[in-house]
């Protein structure tokens, strides 16, 4: 610090003024440019980022089964209907159902393709927030063709 006021000493009266003037100029382009612009991008991109969001969550709502206005529990009535309409919609018949307890129904599969049952069951979760307690799969003597047995729940 010493040999900096020293240098400073040793300046003409004109380059002490020109440093006087320059020294804060200097300063106020380092503090926007180094500090407040980048902290007001980040602030900008944060903004944009909780819109993104918000929107997002808003959709998700929309599409999600606990979010549909006037959707409240499944009787095990609606929840058979549900279970046969979405299995004829896959191309698939029920070979037997039984609704148990508590919005409960098991479903038997004497001989249908795993990955369409996967997906029926996805499907099934996915868009109507049906989920599967309990999954008993054995093999048949054809290549993809499973017997199955699937308990549901219906979570809405």
């Amino acid at each position: 610090m010493n040999a900096l006021n020293e240098w400073y000493r040793q300046l003409s009266e004109r380059d002490k003024k020109v440093i006087q003037i320059a020294a804060p100029i200097a300063a106020l382009v380092v503090l926007v440019f180094g500090l407040i612009l980048p902290i007001n991008a980040a602030v900008s991109d944060l903004q944009k980022e909780v819109d993104a969001n918000k929107k997002a969550v808003v959709i998700l709502q929309a599409e999600s089964p606990q979010g549909q206005a006037g959707q409240g529990k499944k009787s095990f009535s609606s929840l058979t209907n549900l279970v046969t309409n979405t299995s004829r919609q896959s191309n698939f018949k029920l070979d037997r159902f039984e609704e148990k307890n508590d919005g409960e129904i098991s479903v038997w599969f004497d001989s249908i393709s795993f990955d369409k049952m996967l997906s029926w069951l996805a499907t099934l979760e996915n868009e109507y927030g049906v989920t599967s307690s309990y999954i008993s799969i054995s093999q048949t003597s054809d290549a993809g063709i499973v017997r199955a047995n699937v308990r549901l729940i219906s979570e809405n």
